[in-house]
């Protein structure tokens, strides 16, 4: 009995001693861990000095940079990326952000911007809107862009007209520019209308086949300029292979 006593002692002592150092064994790790952690995320050699911003065009790298809360000096490691992705995200400006940490002293940011076309009307309040009319943020005067103002019934998308025909007129496809245009308006499915302040001519297109309506806009306004009367039209119809128009007399050819 006695001998089973001493046997189960000495297992019990060895079995704690067991605990004992593999507990300290643990703590020693953690320590190390936490050590070394701070360490890296505390050394110069891994402040950031590469802050690299791209694809800002309303919002400068410096209020990129400011929105994420990063700054030239602030170690590398000790970013959190997802913090910073999220917060920059929250820009209504931004339809995407992309943060990558380049090791030992680079943090790459990439934002995708939402590119507005129009002004749009909400609530007696202007917006910036996309192509298809969503707004996007309030009008403001520190970040002013010179844009067509977007009319449309209620219950009418904008249709894909609108988009193409904003498509040629950024390659000067057509013969006049976005500065003249004053505003838009999405009549039906199939009808949009657009306003020019110079010269001052509202112009219908009909947008079942909006190709050959614009060929035939750009031969009809050709037509008019060369005969001296493009400044005395008031008003433009044109639909593939015909256009109607009426003159500020009231005269309609």
């Amino acid at each position: 009995m006695v001998g089973g006593l001493v046997s189960g002692l000495g297992r019990t002592v060895v079995t704690l001693t067991q605990w004992i150092f593999g507990i300290a064994f643990v703590v020693v790790i953690s320590f190390g861990i936490l050590f070394a952690y701070r360490w890296v995320t505390e050394h110069e050699f891994f402040a950031l000095v590469n802050l690299n911003i791209v694809g800002g065009q309303r919002l400068s790298p410096e209020e990129i940079a400011s929105m994420g809360g990063v700054s030239v000096g602030v170690n590398v490691l000790s970013i959190n990326i997802a913090e910073v992705q999220r917060r920059i995200a929250a820009s209504e400006w931004l339809e995407s952000v992309s943060v990558t940490r380049v090791l030992p002293d680079g943090l790459v940011i990439e934002v995708k911007e939402r590119e507005p076309a129009f002004l749009v009307r909400r609530d007696e309040h202007l917006y910036y809107a996309d192509v298809n009319g969503q707004p996007i943020v309030t009008l403001g005067v520190e970040k002013f862009i010179s844009l067509p103002l977007l009319e449309k019934e209620d219950g009418v998308p904008v249709g894909n007209g609108i988009r193409l025909l904003l498509d040629a007129v950024s390659r000067n496809s057509l013969p006049f520019g976005m500065s003249q245009i004053a505003w838009l308006r999405q009549d039906s499915a199939e009808q949009f209308s657009i306003f020019l302040e110079k010269p001052r001519v509202l112009v219908q297109l009909d947008g079942t086949d909006l190709d050959a309506t614009m060929a035939c806009l750009i031969k009809l306004w050709a037509d008019l300029e060369s005969r001296g009367e493009l400044g005395r039209t008031a008003f433009m119809f044109v639909m593939p292979g015909r256009a109607w128009i009426r003159l500020n007399a009231d005269q309609t050819l």
